[in-house]
């Protein structure tokens, strides 16, 4: 069977200190995957390896079927909220996606608005992200990281700022957006993760 990821004994050291400790990872396309795991259980790392963030002490992996380094170049086909998402606080959430379209060369019609509709910023107006509540900051990432469609998305503990009530508006609305792309959500408790058709 072909993975659109995978990973082969996919380790990362700093020093004597083993952060990712020889994973093995397989995801097909099209389907949600939940990665749980602890605070400080290496996922942040494994997730900065992939996006090429870190390079790998050992092992490798394998994405849209090319192996290691040579998969670095398909990464504008991957849509990923790693840690801090540089966000601009002196700005509103549209100036912010305004800037990232121009970075990415997006010039889809709309595009800002619908992302902001997807996660429930569009009446914030000109209101600076600095005056945000942590929530809605984390909706503006995950926005962010929605933009120009990807065939992966990743999102790293994104929605644990969330109250029930928006995770699970936020999460229909991402389903409906994200389509048949891959889905990567990771956390620290299986409770964070909805509609996974698998818990790695």
């Amino acid at each position: 069977m072909e993975y659109l990821l995978s990973t082969n004994s996919l380790t990362k050291r700093y020093g004597r200190h083993k952060a990712v400790d020889s994973v093995n990872i397989h995801i097909r396309q099209g389907d949600i995957y939940g990665l749980i795991g602890r605070n400080g259980a290496g996922k942040t790392t494994l997730l900065k390896m992939i996006s090429g963030l870190a390079s790998p002490t050992e092992g490798d992996f394998t994405l849209f079927g090319k192996r290691g380094r040579s998969a670095y170049r398909y990464l504008s086909r991957v849509g990923t909220l790693i840690e801090n998402p540089g966000i601009y606080p002196n700005m509103s959430a549209a100036d912010n996606l305004r800037l990232k379209c121009l970075a990415m060369g997006v010039r889809k019609k709309g595009e800002i608005e619908q992302l902001l509709d997807i996660v429930g910023l569009s009446e914030t107006g000109k209101k600076k992200v600095k005056n945000f509540s942590l929530g809605m900051k984390q909706r503006l990432a995950i926005a962010r990281a929605l933009m120009n469609k990807a065939d992966l998305y990743i999102f790293d503990d994104s929605f644990s700022a969330l109250d029930f009530k928006t995770d699970a508006a936020l999460r229909r609305a991402l389903q409906e957006h994200t389509g048949d792309s891959t889905v990567l959500i990771v956390a620290q408790r299986v409770s964070t993760i909805m509609n996974a058709q698998q818990i790695i």
